[in-house]
Protein backbone atom coordinates (compact mmCIF):
# COMPACT_ATOMS: atom_id res chain seq x y z
CA UNK A 1 0.00 0.00 0.00
CA UNK A 2 2.89 2.05 0.85
CA UNK A 3 3.72 2.23 -2.98
CA UNK A 4 0.66 3.68 -4.96
CA UNK A 5 0.67 6.31 -1.44
CA UNK A 6 3.52 7.28 -2.12
CA UNK A 7 3.30 8.02 -5.90
CA UNK A 8 -0.25 9.92 -5.10
CA UNK A 9 1.84 11.88 -2.69
CA UNK A 10 4.14 12.40 -5.51
CA UNK A 11 1.55 13.28 -7.99
CA UNK A 12 -0.10 15.81 -5.65
CA UNK A 13 3.21 17.79 -4.99
CA UNK A 14 3.90 21.12 -6.69
CA UNK A 15 6.83 20.49 -9.65
CA UNK A 16 9.33 22.59 -7.83
CA UNK A 17 9.08 20.80 -4.82
CA UNK A 18 9.43 16.87 -6.43
CA UNK A 19 12.35 18.16 -8.43
CA UNK A 20 13.92 19.48 -4.91
CA UNK A 21 13.11 16.06 -3.56
CA UNK A 22 14.85 14.19 -6.69
CA UNK A 23 17.77 16.10 -6.17
CA UNK A 24 18.20 15.55 -2.52
CA UNK A 25 17.81 11.91 -2.58
CA UNK A 26 20.51 11.69 -5.94
CA UNK A 27 23.16 14.05 -3.68
CA UNK A 28 22.37 11.39 -0.86
CA UNK A 29 22.80 8.34 -3.15
CA UNK A 30 26.20 10.56 -4.63
CA UNK A 31 27.18 10.24 -0.76
CA UNK A 32 26.86 6.92 -0.25
CA UNK A 33 27.90 5.27 -3.48
CA UNK A 34 31.40 7.88 -3.43
CA UNK A 35 30.43 9.55 -6.45
CA UNK A 36 30.33 13.02 -4.48
CA UNK A 37 33.90 13.04 -3.90
CA UNK A 38 34.93 11.84 -7.43
CA UNK A 39 32.55 14.48 -8.96
CA UNK A 40 33.76 18.12 -10.62
CA UNK A 41 32.43 21.31 -9.11
CA UNK A 42 31.78 24.21 -11.32
CA UNK A 43 35.48 26.00 -10.04
CA UNK A 44 37.40 22.84 -11.74
CA UNK A 45 38.54 24.87 -14.11
CA UNK A 46 41.57 24.42 -16.78
CA UNK A 47 44.95 24.33 -15.33
CA UNK A 48 47.30 26.63 -17.24
CA UNK A 49 49.67 25.12 -19.82
CA UNK A 50 49.75 24.17 -23.86
CA UNK A 51 47.25 22.38 -24.57
CA UNK A 52 46.11 20.66 -28.12
CA UNK A 53 43.15 20.30 -29.53
CA UNK A 54 41.76 16.51 -29.93
CA UNK A 55 39.01 16.89 -30.95
CA UNK A 56 36.21 19.41 -32.83
CA UNK A 57 32.60 18.82 -33.24
CA UNK A 58 30.24 21.70 -34.56
CA UNK A 59 26.45 21.32 -34.92
CA UNK A 60 24.07 24.10 -36.26
CA UNK A 61 21.08 25.32 -34.10
CA UNK A 62 18.03 25.11 -35.76
CA UNK A 63 15.57 28.46 -35.53
CA UNK A 64 12.26 26.97 -33.76
CA UNK A 65 9.60 28.08 -31.43
CA UNK A 66 11.37 29.38 -28.19
CA UNK A 67 14.60 29.56 -30.54
CA UNK A 68 16.11 32.47 -28.80
CA UNK A 69 15.49 31.07 -24.75
CA UNK A 70 17.09 27.86 -26.40
CA UNK A 71 20.23 30.01 -27.94
CA UNK A 72 20.30 31.80 -24.47
CA UNK A 73 20.28 28.69 -22.48
CA UNK A 74 23.25 27.99 -24.60
CA UNK A 75 25.27 30.56 -24.38
CA UNK A 76 24.96 30.13 -20.40
CA UNK A 77 25.51 26.32 -20.15
CA UNK A 78 28.98 26.95 -22.50
CA UNK A 79 30.44 29.88 -20.54
CA UNK A 80 29.55 27.55 -17.30
CA UNK A 81 30.62 24.49 -19.50
CA UNK A 82 33.73 26.22 -20.85
CA UNK A 83 37.10 25.22 -19.68
CA UNK A 84 36.18 22.56 -17.19
CA UNK A 85 38.88 19.97 -16.65
CA UNK A 86 38.36 16.39 -16.01
CA UNK A 87 41.70 14.54 -14.33
CA UNK A 88 42.03 11.20 -14.56
CA UNK A 89 38.88 9.34 -12.67
CA UNK A 90 36.72 12.22 -12.37
CA UNK A 91 33.35 11.87 -12.75
CA UNK A 92 31.98 14.98 -14.71
CA UNK A 93 28.11 15.80 -13.68
CA UNK A 94 26.50 17.88 -16.25
CA UNK A 95 23.83 19.49 -13.33
CA UNK A 96 26.38 19.50 -10.77
CA UNK A 97 28.31 21.87 -13.01
CA UNK A 98 25.40 23.95 -14.54
CA UNK A 99 22.96 24.09 -11.46
CA UNK A 100 19.39 24.00 -11.30
CA UNK A 101 17.46 25.28 -14.57
CA UNK A 102 15.85 27.79 -13.25
CA UNK A 103 15.12 31.69 -13.98
CA UNK A 104 17.01 32.71 -10.35
CA UNK A 105 19.86 30.76 -12.09
CA UNK A 106 19.94 32.54 -15.20
CA UNK A 107 18.62 30.52 -17.23
CA UNK A 108 15.32 31.41 -19.92
CA UNK A 109 11.94 29.64 -21.43
CA UNK A 110 12.97 26.92 -24.53
CA UNK A 111 11.51 24.37 -25.77
CA UNK A 112 12.07 20.95 -24.33
CA UNK A 113 10.37 17.51 -24.36
CA UNK A 114 8.80 16.06 -21.40
CA UNK A 115 6.72 12.98 -20.70
CA UNK A 116 6.99 12.44 -25.16
CA UNK A 117 5.48 15.92 -25.54
CA UNK A 118 6.87 19.37 -27.05
CA UNK A 119 6.58 21.79 -24.07
CA UNK A 120 7.98 25.11 -22.69
CA UNK A 121 10.22 25.50 -20.06
CA UNK A 122 12.85 27.09 -17.94
CA UNK A 123 16.11 25.42 -19.07
CA UNK A 124 14.96 24.02 -22.51
CA UNK A 125 17.16 23.49 -25.29
CA UNK A 126 19.82 22.18 -23.07
CA UNK A 127 19.97 18.81 -24.38
CA UNK A 128 21.09 20.25 -27.85
CA UNK A 129 24.73 20.92 -25.47
CA UNK A 130 24.73 17.42 -23.18
CA UNK A 131 24.07 15.14 -26.37
CA UNK A 132 27.41 17.29 -28.07
CA UNK A 133 29.45 16.09 -24.92
CA UNK A 134 27.81 12.96 -25.04
CA UNK A 135 29.20 12.43 -28.47
CA UNK A 136 32.50 14.35 -27.67
CA UNK A 137 33.06 11.52 -24.62
CA UNK A 138 32.28 9.02 -26.75
CA UNK A 139 34.89 9.99 -29.11
CA UNK A 140 37.43 11.09 -26.78
CA UNK A 141 37.02 7.50 -24.81
CA UNK A 142 35.61 8.67 -21.80
CA UNK A 143 33.10 5.95 -19.75
CA UNK A 144 29.50 6.98 -19.19
CA UNK A 145 28.12 6.69 -15.81
CA UNK A 146 25.24 8.29 -16.78
CA UNK A 147 23.35 9.01 -20.34
CA UNK A 148 19.43 8.93 -21.10
CA UNK A 149 17.97 9.13 -24.49
CA UNK A 150 15.05 10.68 -25.46
CA UNK A 151 11.60 8.75 -25.68
CA UNK A 152 10.63 10.19 -28.88
CA UNK A 153 11.81 11.31 -32.11
CA UNK A 154 10.83 14.39 -33.32
CA UNK A 155 13.62 15.29 -36.24
CA UNK A 156 12.87 14.93 -40.00
CA UNK A 157 16.96 14.03 -41.14
CA UNK A 158 16.82 17.16 -43.09
CA UNK A 159 16.17 18.74 -39.46
CA UNK A 160 18.30 16.50 -37.10
CA UNK A 161 21.34 18.60 -35.60
CA UNK A 162 22.87 15.44 -33.90
CA UNK A 163 22.54 11.72 -35.26
CA UNK A 164 19.88 9.83 -33.43
CA UNK A 165 21.50 7.59 -30.50
CA UNK A 166 23.66 9.91 -29.85
CA UNK A 167 21.68 12.11 -27.83
CA UNK A 168 21.54 12.79 -23.99
CA UNK A 169 18.73 14.26 -22.25
CA UNK A 170 18.52 16.06 -19.07
CA UNK A 171 15.90 16.48 -16.39
CA UNK A 172 17.42 18.30 -13.22
CA UNK A 173 16.79 16.03 -10.23
CA UNK A 174 16.19 13.06 -12.05
CA UNK A 175 18.39 12.45 -15.49
CA UNK A 176 22.00 13.66 -15.54
CA UNK A 177 24.81 13.18 -17.94
CA UNK A 178 28.13 12.06 -16.08
CA UNK A 179 31.38 10.73 -17.77
CA UNK A 180 34.45 9.60 -16.00
CA UNK A 181 37.60 10.45 -17.57
CA UNK A 182 39.57 6.69 -17.40
CA UNK A 183 42.59 8.12 -20.20
CA UNK A 184 45.81 8.50 -18.52
CA UNK A 185 45.84 12.71 -18.97
CA UNK A 186 43.04 15.00 -17.93
CA UNK A 187 40.69 16.50 -21.03
CA UNK A 188 39.03 20.10 -20.79
CA UNK A 189 35.97 20.73 -22.53
CA UNK A 190 35.48 24.17 -24.50
CA UNK A 191 32.82 25.60 -26.66
CA UNK A 192 31.58 28.38 -28.93
CA UNK A 193 28.23 29.21 -29.37
CA UNK A 194 27.20 31.37 -32.20
CA UNK A 195 23.07 32.56 -33.22
CA UNK A 196 23.64 29.51 -35.62
CA UNK A 197 26.14 27.03 -34.55
CA UNK A 198 27.73 25.57 -31.14
CA UNK A 199 30.90 23.50 -31.69
CA UNK A 200 32.51 21.80 -28.42
CA UNK A 201 36.16 21.13 -28.22
CA UNK A 202 38.37 18.53 -26.69
CA UNK A 203 41.48 19.92 -25.15
CA UNK A 204 44.64 17.59 -23.99
CA UNK A 205 48.48 17.87 -23.11
CA UNK A 206 48.80 14.56 -25.38
CA UNK A 207 46.90 13.31 -28.71
CA UNK A 208 43.73 11.05 -27.68
CA UNK A 209 43.23 8.16 -29.56
CA UNK A 210 39.85 8.90 -30.99
CA UNK A 211 37.14 6.29 -31.20
CA UNK A 212 35.26 5.26 -34.32
CA UNK A 213 31.14 5.40 -33.79
CA UNK A 214 29.26 2.75 -35.73
CA UNK A 215 25.16 3.75 -35.60
CA UNK A 216 22.66 1.05 -36.85
CA UNK A 217 19.14 2.45 -37.29
CA UNK A 218 15.99 0.13 -37.80
CA UNK A 219 12.21 0.59 -37.69
CA UNK A 220 10.45 -1.92 -36.22
CA UNK A 221 7.50 -3.64 -38.67
CA UNK A 222 4.56 -1.45 -36.76
CA UNK A 223 6.26 1.54 -37.69
CA UNK A 224 5.75 3.36 -34.48
CA UNK A 225 9.13 2.47 -32.67
CA UNK A 226 12.22 3.62 -33.63
CA UNK A 227 15.69 0.76 -32.86
CA UNK A 228 18.80 2.37 -32.36
CA UNK A 229 22.15 1.16 -31.51
CA UNK A 230 25.69 2.67 -30.93
CA UNK A 231 28.67 1.10 -31.15
CA UNK A 232 32.57 2.42 -30.67
CA UNK A 233 35.98 1.13 -31.53
CA UNK A 234 39.36 1.98 -30.90
CA UNK A 235 42.23 1.37 -33.97
CA UNK A 236 42.19 -2.31 -34.98
CA UNK A 237 39.74 -2.80 -31.67
CA UNK A 238 36.40 -4.55 -32.59
CA UNK A 239 32.93 -2.86 -32.34
CA UNK A 240 31.59 -2.51 -28.53
CA UNK A 241 28.40 -1.75 -28.08
CA UNK A 242 27.54 1.05 -25.94
CA UNK A 243 23.88 1.95 -26.22
CA UNK A 244 20.35 0.40 -27.82
CA UNK A 245 17.83 2.79 -26.99
CA UNK A 246 13.91 2.69 -28.65
CA UNK A 247 12.36 5.89 -29.46
CA UNK A 248 8.46 6.45 -30.06
CA UNK A 249 8.65 7.86 -33.88
CA UNK A 250 6.50 11.39 -34.65
CA UNK A 251 4.70 11.61 -37.86
CA UNK A 252 7.22 13.90 -39.23
CA UNK A 253 10.39 12.03 -38.48
CA UNK A 254 9.45 8.95 -40.46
Amino acid sequence: MMGPARRLLRRAAPEPLRLSVAALRRAWRDRLTGDASRMLGPDARRAPGDLNVALRIVQPIRKSVHWQGKLANLRLAAARLDGIIVEPDRLFSFWNILGRPSAANGFHIGRSIRADRLEANVGGGLCQISGLIYEMGLRAGMAIAERHPHTRDIYSEDARFTPLGLDATVVWGHKDLRLRNVLAEPIVFAFTVADDAIEGRILAPAPIVLAELAIDRRDDPSGHRRLVSVSRRFAAQSLQRVSQDEYLLAPESS
